[in-house]
């Protein structure tokens, strides 16, 4: 018998690194054979989701020849890309690069119907370690393994034609160029059908994997860098004044909730006691028709304490403009943020600002920290100062898809709750479960702070308000948690909660009341905060000023 040695052994690797070096010379390829081989690999395994959306448009019997043009098209831009990709990527660089990215972006859009734009991108980029690890899951390592991992391994048995630099940029200036020449000829037999395609179902676009998601990313670093080099901080005004209409100063509790929609509120009539201490709170005042600025917290919590509103709000321009926080800190109000969320999205970039997501600063820390650890100590802070103050808490709330996490065992009220971050493992009840104990431990919440208010309503006069940033979608039509286009979103993630509590005796609180249900959107809330405070500003002059939340008595009236 062979006696085994490492001589022996690396005789043999040797032996075998040849065979597969001649086996490689057996499979030689071009470099335009293996990216359009990836390319029809993605269209055909990743583009699940848009032939379905298709499909409900355009049926396959009536329109098959348009369906295959279509088809035919998105094979087209994604060869292009690959091959402008190649220009500065190796060839199966670009083939990894391009089958990773289609197999998340697969994952995402079919297992939760979530899009990924440049809103979703920003997201990602804002993220913390905590969040991605509730969206890293065995189901999307399962998929970019059965994707992109394995197809990818095949390339360790072939080998590309080598030529040199020069020689494959000249064939990949003709192919970009064959596809130039392909792209009209493709459209030009169905001239009318693209035509209504491209006016009428513009969302389909978001759905091409992975087009839509790269020209995202491209997307969204154009406006990091224009934000970058518009770094100069823009005062809309400096002509601030602030009346009283009482000799009490002001103290407002300003609760930014999260992913909590309004039909899931017993406050608007859901079959479900998800709000028992809201439900019985006197005074309580709930705005049952309000529109969110976006669908995600990096959208939305910007916007509503903008200016500009929806229609004219980015997120590049809010973050060097100042905000209704800003005005109110220049106005001697006292402003400070403290967030149990990832962060406050750059509003409380110049306040006083106060992170609990950890437990050396928030006390009341299990699986994770809680939103009430926010109120430890708020009083000590309230007492420290006389002058009108306001106190904005962000709330972790129903942050998804881990909905079972964000409340103590002991508010698992409705059962069985899904009990995993992977949504696909539970039934829809079980998810919907745990996401209304999330909504009930945010009405607890709430109820603690009207009782630290009531407790300053001597030396104070006080109010709470708590609107949330977005809805949340849980499983409707094959949709989960948010972030979908605002142009497309479904009411879920758009139709949000507010909910105030007044101790102002200069809020006309029957009247206000009388406008509940009237349609606000986040809009209303920088010039909510502006009334409350009785600050004045000319920058109605310069903007679309949404009318507030609530309605002042006459003056003279508010004793």
């Amino acid at each position: 018998m062979q006696k085994i040695t490492f001589t022996y052994l690396l005789s043999k690797f040797y032996s075998l690194n040849e065979t597969m070096g001649k086996a490689k010379e057996q499979r030689i390829i071009s470099p335009f054979t293996l990216l359009l081989s990836c390319s029809v690999f993605i269209v055909l395994m990743a583009n699940t989701v848009f032939f379905d959306k298709l499909n409900a448009l355009y049926s396959w019997q009536e329109n098959l020849s348009f369906i295959i043009s279509l088809s035919l098209l998105l094979l087209s831009l994604i060869l292009f890309v690959m091959f402008v990709l190649n220009i500065l990527l190796p060839t199966k660089v670009v083939v990894f690069v391009m089958l990773l990215i289609a197999a998340m972006v697969d994952y995402y859009g079919v297992v939760l119907g979530v899009l990924i734009d440049k809103t979703m991108i920003q997201n990602v980029a804002e993220t913390n370690l905590a969040e991605a690890q509730e969206i890293i899951n065995l189901g999307l390592f399962s998929r970019v393994i059965f994707m992109a991992i394995l197809p990818a391994a095949l390339l360790l048995f072939i080998q590309v034609k080598n030529i040199t630099w020069l020689q494959r940029l000249r064939q990949q200036a003709i192919s970009i160029t064959m596809i130039m020449v392909l792209i009209p000829i493709l459209i030009a037999p169905f001239s009318a059908q693209y035509t209504s395609f491209f006016r009428l179902h513009k969302e389909l676009r978001y759905y091409t994997n992975p087009l839509y998601p790269i020209y995202s990313v491209f997307d969204y670093l154009a406006e990091q860098t224009a934000s970058l080099n518009s770094k100069q901080f823009i005062n809309l005004t400096t002509q601030i004044t602030k009346s009283s209409s009482t000799r009490k100063p002001k103290l407002m509790i300003l609760v930014v909730g999260e992913a909590v929609r309004a039909d899931h509120l017993s406050l608007n009539g859901y079959s479900r006691d998800t709000t028992p201490n809201m439900s019985k709170q006197a005074g309580l005042i709930n705005f049952s028709q309000v529109s969110s600025c976006g669908t995600s917290t990096a959208v939305s919590v910007p916007c509503m304490f903008s200016f500009f509103g929806r229609d004219d709000f980015t997120v590049s321009k809010a973050k060097y403009t100042q905000n209704v926080l800003d005005v109110l800190a220049a106005s001697s109000v006292r402003v400070s943020w403290r967030d149990n969320n990832s962060s406050s999205k750059g509003v409380a970039d110049r306040l006083m600002y106060q992170s609990y997501r950890s437990s050396e600063v928030n006390t009341v820390c299990d699986v994770e920290c809680r939103d009430v650890g926010m109120l430890v100590n708020l009083q000590q802070y309230v007492d420290q100062h006389t002058q009108d103050t306001v106190i904005v808490l962000h709330q972790m709330g129903n942050h998804g898809p881990a909905y079972f996490k964000r409340y103590p065992n002991e508010f698992e009220f409705f059962t069985p709750a899904c009990q995993s971050a992977e949504l696909s493992e539970c039934s829809q009840h079980e998810i919907i479960n745990a996401y209304d104990n999330a909504i009930r431990y945010t009405d607890y919440f709430l109820a603690e702070v009207i009782k630290l208010l009531q407790a300053n309503s001597v030396q104070y006069n006080t109010a709470m308000l708590y609107v949330s940033d977005h809805g949340e979608s849980l499983g409707e039509n094959g949709l989960y948690l948010h972030g979908m286009p605002y142009a497309f979103a479904p009411d879920a993630q758009t139709h949000v909660p507010i909910i105030s509590w007044f101790s102002a005796p200069y809020i006309d609180i029957e009247k206000t009341k009388a406008h509940q249900d009237d349609a606000y959107s986040h809009d209303t809330i920088a010039n909510t905060l502006l009334t409350f405070f009785e600050v004045n500003t000319n920058i109605a002059d310069e903007f679309k000023v949404t009318p507030p939340l609530f309605y002042l008595k006459p003056k003279g009236d508010d004793k």
